[in-house]
């Protein structure tokens, strides 16, 4: 199925350690040899934290067992958004297709032949946005025992190990340009809603300023294409940054993955019509549902109120 072998851009930030895995799982993926990988470091902040950025520009330096390595080092912070933003733009200016890793997803041995047959068999399939190399951990992500499939589909980018194509990502509206007709269309947000509660939310946070994050964006403009993900029932990735990240900060290790239960990938069962099993999405957005009922009632009100943006702006003015 392997049409050709897609770059890999690695985005890194101050977390030496983590990268050090990272690469070095990259590494022993059987296509490593073959994939050309580009390293993104990020500036520090501060004076203090040069040292931290420093030792992960090592790190990348020293990185072996790709066809051609290339490392980009900002003289300033551009921040999460920022650089992968910008790093994604020079990928794709550059690459039909491109493989996605954070310095914080351990990957298994598997996992770039995994992306590659994925984009490979789903180019052409214009309704596909991504292929993710994620998925949640079986505890979490119950699969009937009847789903005849090793992959599946759903509304919503995941992007711990992604791989996607430059036509996709030109459709990418970074400044969301249509959010205002959007925060007060409640069959609009219903409708993001559909690969997971926590979607508008995290629209809204970004649009206020309370975020500034990427992967909301990229994921809306999915949605608005009338785009789906593809996602294999068992995670070939596991993040091992979750409490030291930007963004992960309040996540727990209930999204830890074993990923030696990922399918071998010459025996993985693609769909080769593309469609969401009603089953496996409701088990999927089961995840991302508040656990507060208290606190998802609230929200669900203010939205509906079309009060949510003032709130989120209150709660930051507040600091609470």
């Amino acid at each position: 199925m392997l049409k050709s072998v897609a770059p890999i851009a690695v985005f890194a930030f101050n977390r030496a350690g983590n990268l050090t895995q990272t690469l070095a799982a990259l590494a022993a993926n059987q296509l490593a040899d073959q994939s050309h990988l580009t390293i993104f470091c990020d500036g520090p902040r501060n004076d203090v934290e040069r040292s931290k950025t420093d030792t992960v520009r090592a790190v990348a330096r020293a990185a072996k067992g790709f066809a051609s390595l290339r490392v980009v080092e900002r003289e300033n912070n551009l921040g999460c958004a920022g650089s992968i933003i910008d790093g994604l733009q020079q990928m794709f200016a550059e690459h039909e297709r491109v493989i996605v890793i954070e310095d914080d997803i351990l990957c298994s041995p598997d996992t770039l032949t995994f992306l590659n047959d994925g984009l490979a068999k789903y180019e052409n399939h214009k309704t596909v946005w991504n292929i993710s190399a994620w998925s949640p951990p079986a505890a979490i992500f119950p699969v009937h025992s009847d789903y005849p499939y090793d992959v599946y589909v759903v509304p919503r980018f995941n992007c711990w190990g992604w791989g996607s194509w430059r036509d996709r990502f030109a459709l990418i509206d970074w400044n969301v340009s249509d959010y205002a007709m959007f925060s007060q269309c409640q069959a609009l947000q219903r409708a993001f809603n559909r690969g997971g509660v926590d979607l508008t939310s995290m629209l809204n946070e970004q649009m206020c300023g309370e975020l500034d994050t990427w992967d909301i964006r990229m994921d809306y403009a999915r949605f608005k294409y009338g785009c789906v993900g593809v996602n294999p029932v068992r995670s070939y990735t596991t993040n091992i940054g979750i409490g030291s990240g930007t963004h992960t900060t309040n996540f727990t290790t209930r999204f830890d993955n074993d990923i030696t239960l990922a399918k071998s990938p010459d025996q993985v069962r693609w769909i080769d019509h593309i469609f969401v099993d009603a089953e496996m999405l409701r088990n999927f957005v089961h995840i991302y549902e508040d656990s507060n009922p208290a606190r998802r009632s609230l929200r669900n009100a203010l939205q509906k109120c079309h009060l949510l943006p003032l709130a989120q702006k209150i709660k930051r003015v507040l600091g609470c």
